[in-house]
């Protein structure tokens, strides 16, 4: 295939988007970008592609790892002000906006009884006092207000080890719930499998959930998969789930595919995900607190109240 013609504008711009990927990367994905451009220009019937262009091609075709790349090529004063001035500037780090995106998700047809739920909450935060856990809390204070009964773990306080992949949960006739001693075969399986509703909070790393929630899920996913395959500790009615993922970066839907990713996961280990939350803006000077370390989502209480409502409507259907 002919590569398509740029304008210098345009061939900025295509470079730009690449400038920070590594170059073993590259290839396949300006490939994907060129084809789909020119495609447009047919479609278009343009000579050329300019700086727009192929911007609008990288959307279409990149993996969301590159929104911020893609952002950055195409506001270099925004990308400045939200990822750079936020570090330096302390007016500019309280005026960024911290957006909390609440899914539209089709709800139960069945109307859950409150009084009759159970709502788990896993935190994968480290921070104490973090947006995270402030989120988490907003959605189970929801859920208690409405009549069901909550409880949170902070899965870095727990004792949890690494998943060895020993297959034993697997095994006809294995008795408990995994080969490792820690807290989760002692008491967090069973309170997973007492649920009626589960959820899970999270920051985001470096373009993916946070290592304890990595290591969580691997040990999760193999009892659940053991559970939907031998019938040992089924649960008797369908479990419900709401997911938080916070970041750093303002753009609030930059990371939802990793949100995507754990809506699966449960999904894989026969959990419904009825509501999540994606909130971003928690990069800065003060990594997303505020002069008094309290977590600078409280600054936002239109912001706090999805939570809380997210977490009524996990409860009641």
């Amino acid at each position: 295939m002919t590569e398509p013609v740029l304008t210098k504008e345009g061939q900025q711009a295509l470079e730009g988007i690449f400038s920070r990927r590594a170059p073993v990367t590259q290839e396949g994905d300006r490939k994907r970008v060129l084809q789909a451009l020119s495609l447009l220009m047919k479609v278009q019937d343009l000579e050329e592609a300019g700086r727009e262009l192929v911007l609008e091609a990288a959307r279409l075709v990149l993996p969301p790892t590159y929104n911020s790349l893609i952002r950055r090529v195409e506001d270099p004063t925004e990308f400045k002000k939200f990822m750079i001035d936020i570090y330096n500037d302390m007016q500019v780090y309280y005026a960024v906006p911290r957006q909390v995106k609440r899914w539209d998700i089709p709800k139960a047809k069945e109307i859950r009884r409150p009084a009759d739920m159970k709502v788990l909450a896993f935190n994968a935060s480290p921070r104490v006092r973090g947006n995270t856990g402030v989120l988490i809390d907003e959605a189970l204070r929801g859920a208690k207000d409405a009549g069901a009964t909550v409880e949170k773990i902070r899965l870095q306080k727990i004792k949890l080890q690494f998943c060895t992949h020993c297959s034993k949960c697997w095994e006809p006739g294995f008795q408990g719930f995994c080969a490792l001693k820690d807290d989760m075969s002692s008491y967090v399986y069973q309170k997973m499998v007492e649920a009626n509703a589960i959820i899970i909070g999270f920051p985001i790393y470096v373009d993916r959930e946070c290592g304890q929630l990595a290591v969580f899920f691997d040990r999760w996913l193999g009892f659940a998969q053991a559970a939907l395959r031998t019938g040992q500790h089924k649960m008797e009615t369908e479990q419900v789930a709401m997911i938080i993922g916070t970041w750093g970066v303002p753009w609030v839907d930059t990371y939802d595919h990793i949100i995507g990713n754990v809506i699966n996961i449960l999904n894989a280990c026969g959990i419904i995900t009825v509501e999540a939350l994606s909130a971003g803006g928690f990069e800065g000077a003060l990594f997303g607190l505020d002069d008094k370390r309290k977590a600078i989502i409280r600054r936002f209480p239109e912001e706090l109240e999805k939570a809380y409502q997210a977490g009524k409507s996990l409860v009641t259907g």
